[in-house]
């Protein structure tokens, strides 16, 4: 039997299979993103054989395969926009006010994570910031990167990447940090090994024993793809892991305020940095 070239989601299917996508990872698509879907699973069903949503989704629920394919599918699906030194003003509040207060309190040890990671370019631009501005050399400080997508982890690791990666980067920036081979960006190894990455769900109850204490958190432009109780997991989750004196980034057009009743809102001018209660 000749296999189609490309395969239609129906919107039962399409609500079926987004119910899953939310179970598993905390992401809601919206209705109107039904075409996205199915672009971007369409070549993968093919790949096995099924003529439908239908049996997909059957696949994801039933076949022992399941959990397997899941880390497929969530790597299908997941948007991975990013760049080096997105939403500045947050990173340097981190430099100018937050690493200073953390080590007037004598704190030897800071813990900073970044999710979602996707292919590290908010964590090796924090640990950038970080190193030109001495901090590593005032304390031990550890940054930990984690996305539920196990592709970008990957491709992390390696820390190769293209000049679109450096939008808002200055060339010294570029040339200081990365080594140029053909059309393609190494970071320094001497920054390169300051981040360690890893596979995390962050509405898992296994993140909280994961990741242990933390101090920093930057999770920008995540919540706003969940919906309200995974919201409300996330920020619970956070409040855990979140040491009482810890700060907590997200991105500009997200608020606890509905959600949680954990945190104090600070704005700082240039962005929003919520702290414990």
């Amino acid at each position: 039997m000749l296999q189609p070239s490309s395969v239609k989601i129906s919107e039962i299917e399409f609500f079926e299979l987004r119910d899953i996508i939310v179970k598993v990872s905390g992401i809601m698509f919206s209705e109107h993103k039904k075409y996205l879907i199915e672009n971007r699973l369409s070549k993968r069903l093919i790949e096995l054989k099924f003529t439908s949503f239908k049996e997909y989704n059957n696949y994801l629920k039933n076949n022992p395969k399941r959990d397997a394919e899941i880390v497929t599918l969530i790597n299908l699906v997941t948007i991975n926009e990013t760049y080096f030194m997105r939403e500045r003003g947050q990173v340097d509040y981190l430099v100018s006010t937050v690493m200073p207060a953390l080590i007037a309190k004598n704190k030897k040890n800071i813990r900073i994570w970044s999710i979602p990671c996707s292919t590290g370019e908010e964590p090796y631009s924090i640990a950038i910031e970080l190193f030109d501005a001495g901090f590593f050399s005032k304390a031990t400080i550890e940054v930990i990167a984690t996305d539920i997508n196990s592709d970008v982890v990957e491709a992390a690791k390696h820390g190769v990447y293209r000049e679109g990666a450096f939008r808002s980067c200055s060339p010294q920036f570029i040339s200081k940090h990365f080594t140029q081979q053909g059309t393609d960006f190494l970071i320094n190894s001497n920054i390169k090994n300051r981040v360690k990455f890893n596979v995390g769900n962050i509405v898992s109850s296994k993140i909280v024993p994961m990741m242990g204490s933390i101090d920093i958190i930057f999770c920008r432009n995540v919540l706003i793809y969940f919906d309200f109780d995974n919201k409300k997991t996330a920020l619970l989750n956070f409040n855990k892991i979140l040491s009482n004196d810890g700060y907590l980034f997200l991105g500009h057009s997200e608020s606890v305020s509905r959600v949680s009743t954990d945190f104090v809102m600070n704005n700082f001018g240039t962005g929003i940095v919520y702290t414990k209660k």
